[in-house]
């Protein structure tokens, strides 16, 4: 019985966390509906980064900077990575003007995750296409 109870509370604790990342991505979408349908064009630096060899547990940090090379604002709507090792910390959550230059910093936790690796992180913007991937790679050695 006691099984049954601890699996429906983390039953409904998943379904609460997936439902409130749901509702910022469309609350986003609202939010900034005038822009959607306005496409522009963001042009990153790079769209891969090799962290060579880590030791198991140490975290990777990688900035991604990237630039509104359109001529209409730019808007992020979502940025998310493939699992819960690969965490984007920081990205702009206001327009981003033609022109302007912006960051995504990203975390990996390397925990867990001995081998070779490669994670990404997905953006979804008013651009054509509307998602662009970022993939980050490298090898996890054990401690």
């Amino acid at each position: 019985m006691k099984k049954i109870i601890l699996g429906g509370l983390l039953l409904i604790a998943f379904t609460a966390c997936t439902n409130n990342q749901g509702q910022k991505v469309e609350e986003r979408k609202l939010n900034f509906a005038e822009f959607i349908d306005q496409p522009t064009v963001i042009t990153f630096e790079e769209m891969s980064y090799d962290f060579g060899t880590v030791k198991e547990g140490e975290l990777v940090h990688k900035t991604f900077k990237f630039t509104n090379t359109g001529d209409k604002d730019l808007i992020l709507i979502n940025v998310k990575g493939s699992c819960g090792c690969t965490v984007p910390d920081e990205w702009p959550k206001q327009p981003i003007a033609p022109g302007k230059t912006e960051e995504i910093k990203v975390t990996f936790n390397s925990e867990g995750r001995v081998g070779n690796v490669q994670k990404s992180v997905r953006i979804e913007a008013n651009t054509e296409p509307t998602v662009t991937t970022l993939t980050i790679t490298g090898k996890v050695v054990e401690k």
